[in-house]
Order: structure tokens, then sequence, then C-alpha cells
């Protein structure tokens, strides 16, 4: 299935507000969305880079020890276990745009508290830990309000498109943020790489204020009526009914799991093995936004050639068998970045093609009135489980050491992608059968 057939699939879910049109490229699709775009780019760079700077800071700071990282990464990552769930059902009732601001002003506010908290001579640990599950908590709120929103700014037969570049800049910011959080940490420190953040978020907000479309509100008796426990169940209840979004989410969970356990790893494995400095380490990993670049590139042409199921399952190998680059480096400091910068990004080609395709799937299979409840539960089970792989990543680097611990996450990261590979086609076949037949009655 080519990505041009997922445009015209895509006309289900069309928005109760209509955006001013402009002459803004193809590529922004129209001017709110833009606004929005530019918004989601800073905010992504600013989570994505804390989630390096604050373990970067707890190693050089305070000589944290694997364990503790790991705590620190699964205080960021906790949070969408408590609070997914309930914003999906909250969110699917109120406006999304308010939310959004709410989240990116909290979320300056709390970055600011490490840098106050320095000049007034009281950082401890439980600093960090305290910011890590503040900020971990309106991320996760604000990641399910922006894919409920992405529908009220784009036609239906936009959203493919639309899900697309906030894809590709997503996945930059994967890549290249953490990169960017070890250069602001070797550069000029915790305080102010944590004041870059309070910035970023402050423009995210900004971005959001300006969008002009304005949401229908909705009527009393829609914002009452069944219970928010109920609204859980039945996103859960669909989410686990439909094979192709439970195979989508069971991949994410599983890979996201390994995937920070690796990442834990390296943060460790960088400095105190390979002997890299906080920029080294920063420095590999954003350069990996080069095959984010390049996965954008051929995204399209390689979903033309092999269709949506085959483009999935190789997307997803290559993200998950890239990593296995980094324990077997050997070699100069020159070899050994020169490796690791490739494993990133070669893994940034797979995570994005993936990605692309993956987001443009799961939308087109979900109904309007249930994308917030099914984007939440998406998100406690393959983000929430991020936060388990930074526990997982921190206690077998303890225990097996650095090197070991790696090898085996990266094994979990290959077993995962070739069940995977076994369910998805016909997860895929079920559901196009089931459109195809709702086409027919229609």
């Amino acid at each position: 299935m080519s990505v041009s057939t997922l445009h015209r699939s895509a006309g289900h879910a069309g928005s109760a507000v209509r955006p001013r049109e402009s002459r803004a490229s193809r590529f922004l699709v129209n001017q709110d969305f833009a606004k929005f775009l530019l918004a989601q780019i800073v905010a992504q760079f600013a989570s994505k880079s804390l989630a390096v700077i604050l373990p970067l800071v707890a190693v050089v700071t305070f000589a944290a020890t694997p364990t503790q990282v790991g705590l620190l990464n699964a205080a960021q990552f906790f949070p969408v276990f408590v609070v997914t769930l309930f914003a999906g059902a909250w969110l699917d009732r109120r406006p999304r745009r308010p939310a959004l601001i709410a989240a990116y002003v909290g979320n300056a506010i709390l970055a600011a508290t490490l840098p106050l908290a320095g000049s007034l001579g009281v950082v401890h640990v439980s600093v960090l830990f305290f910011v890590a599950f503040g900020m971990g908590s309106l991320i996760a709120f604000s990641d399910v309000a922006y894919q409920a929103y992405i529908p009220k700014l784009v036609r239906g037969d936009q959203l493919v498109q639309a899900n697309s570049r906030l894809e590709v800049a997503f996945s930059l910011a994967m890549v290249g943020a953490p990169g960017l959080g070890g250069l602001l940490i070797g550069a000029f420190g915790g305080s102010a790489a944590m004041m870059s953040a309070v910035v970023a978020y402050v423009l995210a907000a900004i971005g959001v204020l300006a969008i002009r479309a304005r949401e229908e509100r909705l009527p009393a008796a829609a914002r009452g009526g069944e219970g928010t426990l109920r609204r859980i169940a039945e996103g859960m209840r669909f989410t686990a009914g439909m094979p192709l979004l439970r195979v989508l989410t069971l991949q994410g969970a599983w890979f996201n799991l390994f995937e920070q356990a690796v990442l834990t790893l390296y943060l460790l494995y960088g400095i105190r093995v390979l002997g890299f400095s906080p920029q080294l380490v920063g420095l590999t990993m954003s350069l990996g936004a080069i095959g984010v670049l390049a996965g954008s590139g051929v995204a399209r042409l390689i979903g033309d050639t092999l269709g949506t199921t085959r483009v999935l399952i190789l997307g997803m190998g290559v993200a998950s068998l890239a990593p296995v680059v980094i324990p077997l480096a050997s070699g100069s400091q020159a070899v050994l970045v020169a490796l690791t910068t490739l494993s990133f990004v070669v893994y940034g080609v797979g995570m994005t093609v993936f990605n692309i395709y993956g987001i443009s799937l799961r939308q087109r299979a979900t109904p309007d009135g249930m994308l917030a409840r099914v984007s939440a539960t998406y998100r406690f089970l393959a983000f929430g489980s991020i936060g388990v792989g930074g526990i997982v990543g921190g206690l077998a680097g303890d225990r097996l050491g650095l090197r070991p611990a790696m090898f085996l996450c990266i094994l979990a990261l290959a077993a995962g992608w070739l069940v995977f590979a076994r369910f998805l086609p016909s997860a895929v076949t079920r559901f196009e059968e089931s459109e195809r037949a709702a086409e027919e009655v229609r």
C-alpha cells in the first residue's frame, strides 16, 4: 500500500474547524498547521534534550550510579502510566489548544527550577528527580493533546501529510536533541542547558497561542455523561480488540522498553568504556539526525516499492539491529566515534521510515470519536515502557556490566522485531478486509 493510497483513505477523520488556507508551501499544509509544527519542533527538542541533560547532570555533578541514572530516566517517563489515560478521557471532551499552552508554560516553570535551586545553593539529586517527574507529567499530558488536536487543524485528506511532517520533526528531535543536550552540558553547564529549555517551552506556548483556528465548544451534554474510567476502558478495549492496533501497540512498547535500556547504557558506556566526553556522547547521538533526514527522503520511494506492511517490517528491523554496532566497536577514538555515529545514523533511517507509516496507519484505523483515547492507550503502553527501560538498562548495567547488558538488550530488540514481522501481515490484511467490507456497505 502506497502513501497515495493512505492519502485517499484518510478522509474519515474530518475536522469541525476549517482553518484558514494560505499560500504557505505544501510542506507546511496551512498557516495554522505551520505554527503548530514549529511549536512542536521547539517543544520536542526541549523535552528530548532534557532526557539527556538531567541524567548527564546526575553523572557529572553527582557521580550517579547506573541504577540512579536508570531511576532518574524512569522518573521522566513513569508519569505516562499515571497521566496518559486520564488525559485521553479528559481531552476527548475539551479544547486541546488551551491544554497545550498550559502544559508548555508549566514545563518552562519547572525547567527554571534547577537553575533557581542552584543559585540558592540547594542543588541536590532530589531536585533532579522532582523536575524529571513534574516535567514528565506535563509532557505526557501534552503528547496526548497534540495527537487529538491535529485533526482540528487540517482536513481529513491532509492528515497523512500532516502526520508525516510531524513524525519527521519528532524523529529529528528524538535523534538530534539528546546530542544537543550533551553539547549544551559540555559547553555551558547544567543550569544554562536548563534555561535553554525554559526559552524553548515559552516559544512553543507562543506558537500555539498564535494559531487562529478555534475549536468548537462541546455542549454541556457532550461534556457530561459516562464516567472517566468507563471512557478509558472503551479506548483500551478498542485498541486491544483490533489486531492491527494491538500489534503496533505491543511492538511499540517492546521496542521503546529496550531502546531506552540501550540509550541509558550508552550514556555510561560512552563515557566510562569508550572514553568519550559528554560532548562526544552528544555529538555521536545528534549526528544520527542525518539518518532521519535520509529516512524521510526515501520513505515514500520505499513505501511505493514495498507497500506499507513490508516497509514497516523493514524500518523496524533496521532500527532494532543498528545499535549492535556500539558494543562491537573497537579501535582508536576516531574509529569509535565514526562507528557509534554510524549506528545512530542507520537507526535514524529505520525509525523515521517506520514512524511515518506507522502513525498514518494507526490514525487511519481509528474513528474520530476514539482518537484521544486510542492515542492515550498507545502512549500509555508504548511510551510508558520507556521508564521501565531506563530501570532495566540501569540494573542490567550494574549486575552484568555495561557491554554484556547492551548485547542482551539489543538481542531483545531483535527478538521483538521477529515476532512483529510474523504477526503484522495478517493484522494488516484483516484490517483492509474490514475496510473494504465497510466501503461496500456504504
